[in-house]
């Protein structure tokens, strides 16, 4: 009886060893949702592809792109004005008092577009270095100090060794690192928790109907997805290309018309 007794209280230690275990989120179980929600990503095509409905609340992603000025900034704008708003009155429980960091950036980012996206310029903070080494440093400390939620790093490569550090600095200061790296890097595997390919799509000659095709190389905790158009362009840009696709012809017609006089000063 002592020994049937024992049995039993050893298969119920081992019973909520496995319970605690199945609860961590690092744990992929197939289809299984985990607790945690992601951030909502604000682009509805792009969150019902997203595990858990958004990006990773913390860890490391890695977003590849074909060419420059395929939404690669532009969709991560509304993460970037939920963690900094230029109108307190909108900062969100993850936020308060944070700051979002700009690694190695291969433009100068324009504030005043970035003000215009609702976001508090004041609260970004701008490592410029092209020292490697003094480039992963940062991340590092930026990324275990914790009082950046969203690091945004530029480089040109990146070891498995390091993308190891970058995500576990993340998970350790609970901060989202997205590294944004070149296409010919897609070739290695690195545990990271989210891997994106963007590629520009469906161009025009006044640039109206710009989209951008993802493709989702990796996504912990979800299986492969076929590849979709998200519209990336800012609403102020948007607006501005449809508005030049109409009046430019028109100018255009205008100019031809023989009834319309022109000055001396026309060819």
């Amino acid at each position: 009886m002592a020994a049937l007794e024992q049995n039993v209280n050893l298969a119920g230690a081992s019973q909520s060893r496995l319970e605690l275990l199945l609860e961590r989120d690092d744990l992929w179980r197939g289809d299984a949702q985990h607790s945690v929600a992601g951030v909502d990503t604000s682009f509805a095509g792009l969150n019902q592809h997203l595990f858990n409905g958004g990006w990773p609340p913390s860890g490391l992603c890695e977003l590849f792109q074909s060419s420059e000025g395929v939404g690669e900034l532009s969709v991560l704008l509304p993460l970037i004005a939920k963690i900094i708003p230029s109108n307190p009155l909108k900062t969100t429980a993850i936020e308060g008092g944070a700051w979002v960091s700009f690694v190695a950036p291969k433009h100068i980012i324009y504030p005043e577009s970035l003000s215009m996206q609702g976001i508090d310029v004041s609260r970004l903070l701008w490592i410029d270095t092209a020292d490697r080494k003094e480039q992963l440093w940062a991340l590092e400390q930026i990324l275990t100090s914790g009082a950046s939620p969203l690091v945004l790093c530029w480089l040109d490569k990146l070891s498995v060794t390091e993308a190891r550090r970058l995500q576990l600095a993340s998970e350790k200061g609970t901060s989202l690192c997205v590294c944004y790296l070149p296409q010919s890097a897609l070739q290695q595997a690195h545990p990271v928790q989210l891997r994106l390919l963007l590629n520009r799509v469906g161009a025009t000659s006044q640039g109206a109907d710009l989209s951008t095709n993802v493709s989702i190389i990796k996504r912990r905790g979800g299986w492969p997805v076929a590849d979709f158009e998200l519209p990336l362009l800012p609403p102020f840009m948007a607006q501005s290309f449809a508005f030049d696709a109409i009046v430019m012809p028109a100018a255009a017609s205008m100019a031809n018309d023989n009834n319309v006089l022109q000055g001396p000063w026309s060819a």
